[in-house]
């Protein structure tokens, strides 16, 4: 979503959750595309979790629930390498649910809740988008680093992401909803979708 951002065609599933224990050891100093790539991180998990509280509370659908609850983990565990370095979180405080300090994910929060507000098979579909930009991102944020403690992080985001692609996929299919993955590749997409779930421990 960071690199590519935008291409919405769109799609949901059972969930679990990727319990992250993370404690970094703080040795150098972030470069700028590693703290670009953590606070835009902080922000993106925030994104998902907004959306899909957003989406239960129109539908009352129990996925939408779940996969948030997990997305407070993702936003927890951020915060935790943050506080090893020593950064500021940039939403604390006055940031309320559905705000945030990067425009581009401000207006794609509006764009997102307008889709969700359409159907639920489309707030399906924007289940799925999400989880398909946020595993492209944190491909690229791994690729960005060599900080063991970042790429453990990025790694754990990535496995809850491809679990939650997988509940919704379930989901996308029960409702008879069709998704094409606009960010990672069709071979991936269908790797992780007719694949198990991951339990996501640290290394």
């Amino acid at each position: 979503m960071k690199k590519l951002l935008y291409a919405l065609g769109f799609l949901i599933l059972p969930i679990v959750g990727c319990q992250e224990e993370i404690n970094p050891a703080v040795k150098t100093s972030l470069s700028e595309a590693e703290l670009s790539d953590l606070l835009f991180t902080r922000e993106e998990e925030k994104l998902a979790h907004d959306v899909y509280t957003y989406a239960f509370e129109k539908y009352g659908v129990s996925i939408f629930q779940n996969i948030s609850r997990s997305e407070t983990q993702h936003i927890n565990s951020v915060l935790q390498v943050m506080g090893a370095y020593q950064l500021s979180d940039p939403l604390d405080g006055s940031i309320s649910p559905g705000e945030f300090t990067n425009t581009t994910l401000q207006n794609l929060y509006s764009e997102l809740t307008s889709k969700v507000d359409i159907s639920l098979e489309d707030a399906t579909k924007v289940g799925l988008l999400i989880e398909d930009m946020d595993i492209l991102d944190l491909q690229l944020a791994i690729a960005s680093t060599q900080k063991p403690e970042l790429i453990q992080l990025y790694e754990k985001l990535k496995c809850g992401s491809e679990n939650h692609m997988r509940a919704f996929y379930n989901q996308a299919t029960t409702l008879g909803v069709t998704y094409n993955p606009s960010y990672i590749s069709i071979e991936e997409f269908d790797r992780i979708v007719n694949s198990s779930n991951t339990t996501c421990q640290p290394n």
